[in-house]
């Protein structure tokens, strides 16, 4: 049937397809195969071996001819800190044939220091960039579109100034840096990039940049703004302390009262025009998705605020402000304005510690009010400081039941225990905050739900499960629900116990097996020995049923009421369209990957459901991963790159 239709009509519909649909639809035929041929080659991503093998990536990898489709060239590395973390000093060569060794190095060859076999350099780092180099000159000139630089290092100098001679119609660029790497000197106010040849970008995207970078972002948004589509900038833990440090990178010697301007607001006056001259201010005519992290929305000198109207509100359709200042006047601007709002997908995480709680009541005011300013929302994501009674806050989605389809809750509040170090960064809403009364009133009639006119395929939140099945009854009837995220925040894994698994009876199992314990030697009297109170005790029952989850799925045991969740959700009586839940922190790829499980269907064992770790992976975690990644990802609470030791 595909050979009967016309070539360009079977292109079209490769280009509707992902990555692995369309591999696969590639294999049905050679006709097919050489129909999708350019569009499987449009793109090319390069993945490492390992985080730490960044460096050892392979410049001769695919044909030439399959290159000349390439438009789109991306580096990813789910990394943490830059190359130059866990490099080591050496003498400059030739790397593109072979990996740099520990003997290649300076300090294993204990050489004296000096310049008699060549330069010093960083010896992986060089190897990076020469492979690089290697990759790019095998593209004709002009012939990238996309370059994505996602690898949370340094960006080599020369990458970027080769890109600026060769490819300079370039239309996206994307990058990912460590703003805490110790090998590039952020204190000497210069940056060695130059970006004032790139006048064709559609879409950009830096996150975690050093202070040095931010003249380049906005000297880049601004020679590009008319024709600008995305903006994503992410100021990477822009703490007090980091604008006191980085505030002397873009000091102006103009004007003494500019000296004193924080960093990021000095970013964001350049970027958006925020200064005293109503001239300067920058639109942006063709935005259609507007990310920002910690990027303050009003410049407290000039009293200026960024505007509904700067940002093409008729186009907008994706809107995610994480830990911005001042979010509040442009929600609220949005609201008012006389354009409709078009946005589809809206993330919001506002989570301060010290937020009174008068203040925390007016900012969820503020989202409510924006959400019942408009309709055709489809993803909303949202993460604010609670608790909040839920089912107040969920009446304000009904205005977009009919296309919301992914939504995310989460509410965090101060840990009163001060003298934990990671209090500060709080901690998950166990408890979602229905009453007694109204658990017992959507318990009889779900349709008193606030949840019950939408038919979500995807909700996320931080609930324990025995608050769930309350929460989830309306979806029952309905054949909407696909996964169940469970979030609980990997900072808090550790300090507090996880609402899911029970690591502590993993703890104790894993001790008694280390000394040779036998599960009736575990227990005493039918219970487990432990120190917690009677009514916490375990039977032998229960011991026998986690060392059994433990053998068979290789993650800690469930707690006795994710058990029963599972048992009720995945079973007759339950929500029979579920297919997945989530449960852990994935805000960050696989930096939790040892902690998250998926849960999913079961029809042998003799259970109802088993357990997946994301460590095993498997063809489940990459549908739906694939199908509900945005979503999985939503409302990070820690940050990109954290702060090194």
């Amino acid at each position: 049937m595909l050979t009967l239709l016309p070539p360009e009509v079977l292109e079209n519909i490769c280009q509707k397809l992902n990555g692995r649909d369309l591999k696969c639809l590639s294999l049905t035929s050679r006709w097919v195969h050489k129909a999708a041929f350019r569009q499987i080659w449009r793109s090319i991503t390069i993945f490492p071996r390992s985080p730490r093998e960044r460096h050892c990536i392979t410049p001769m990898g695919p044909p030439q001819q399959c290159l000349q489709s390439t438009r789109e060239l991306r580096f990813e590395a789910d990394a943490m800190h830059c190359v130059h973390a866990h490099d080591c000093l050496g003498y400059m060569g030739k790397w593109l044939d072979k990996d740099p060794l520990m003997h290649d190095t300076w300090e294993e060859r204990s050489d004296s220091f000096g310049y008699e076999r060549g330069r010093l350099v960083r010896v992986k780092y060089e190897c990076l960039a020469q492979r690089t180099m290697a990759m790019l000159k095998r593209f004709e000139d002009g012939q990238l579109e996309v370059f994505d630089w996602n690898y949370t290092t340094c960006i080599p100098s020369e990458v970027l100034e080769y890109l600026s001679l060769k490819h300079r119609s370039i239309q996206s660029l994307s990058f990912t840096t460590d703003p805490f790497c110790s090998r590039f000197n952020r204190w000497s106010r210069t940056t060695d990039l130059n970006f004032s040849v790139f006048h064709n970008i559609r879409s950009f995207s830096w996150r975690a940049p050093m202070g040095c970078h931010f003249s380049n972002i906005s000297n880049l948004v601004q020679t590009n703004a008319a024709h600008l589509e995305e903006l994503e900038v992410d100021l990477q833990s822009w703490s007090r302390q980091w604008e006191d440090r980085e505030t002397r990178v873009v000091r102006r010697t103009d004007s003494d009262k500019w000296d004193k301007t924080p960093a990021s607001t000095m970013l964001a006056r350049e970027m958006f025009g925020l200064d005293h001259d109503p001239a300067a201010r920058t639109w942006f005519p063709k935005m259609r998705s507007l990310k920002l992290a910690r990027v303050p929305l009003r410049d407290e000198t000039t009293k200026k605020t960024v505007t509904a109207a700067s940002i093409n509100l008729a186009g907008l359709t994706s809107l995610t402000l994480i830990m911005c200042p001042y979010w509040t006047l442009l929600l609220q601007d949005m609201a008012q304005y006389p354009t409709p709002v078009q946005v589809k997908s809206f993330e919001i995480l506002d989570f301060y510690l010290q937020t009174p709680n008068v203040t925390s009541i007016k900012k969820v005011t503020t989202i409510t009010d924006f959400l019942d300013s408009f309709d055709g929302l489809e993803e909303v994501f949202i993460s604010h400081c609670g608790p909040t009674p839920v089912l107040e806050f969920w009446k304000h989605l009904a205005r977009h039941a009919s296309t919301l389809k992914a939504f995310v809750h989460h509410q965090r509040i101060t840990d009163l225990d001060d003298e934990l170090i990671i209090s500060r960064k709080g901690k998950d809403v166990a408890d979602p905050g229905i009453s007694l009364t109204d658990r017992a009133i959507i318990r009889q009639d779900p349709t008193r739900n606030s949840l019950s006119t939408l038919n979500l395929e995807f909700l996320g939140l931080t609930c324990a499960p025995e608050y769930l099945r309350e929460i989830l009854l309306p979806f029952v009837s309905k054949g909407s629900l696909k996964v169940l995220h469970i979030r609980q925040t990997g900072a808090n894994v550790g300090t507090y116990s996880p609402c899911v698994f029970d690591n502590a009876l993993d703890m104790r199992i894993t001790q008694a097996e280390q000394n040779g314990e036998t599960i009736e030697n575990y227990t005493n009297g039918g219970h487990v020995l432990d120190s917690e109170p009677k009514q916490n005790s375990i039977s032998l029952r229960d011991t026998s049923t986690a060392i059994r989850e433990r053998r068979e799925w290789k993650t800690p045991p469930l707690r006795q009421s994710s058990r029963d969740f599972a048992d009720w959700v995945f079973g007759p009586d339950g929500v029979t369209s579920l297919e997945y839940i989530v449960a852990g922190d994935l805000s960050h790829g696989s930096r939790y990957y040892e902690r998250n499980a998926l849960i999913c269907r079961s029809t042998g064992g003799g259970r109802r459901y088993r357990v997946i770790s994301q460590k095993a992976g498997g063809k489940e975690w990459i549908d739906v991963k694939s199908r509900f990644g945005r979503a999985l990802e939503a409302c990070p609470v820690e940050n990109i790159v954290p702060e090194y030791n």
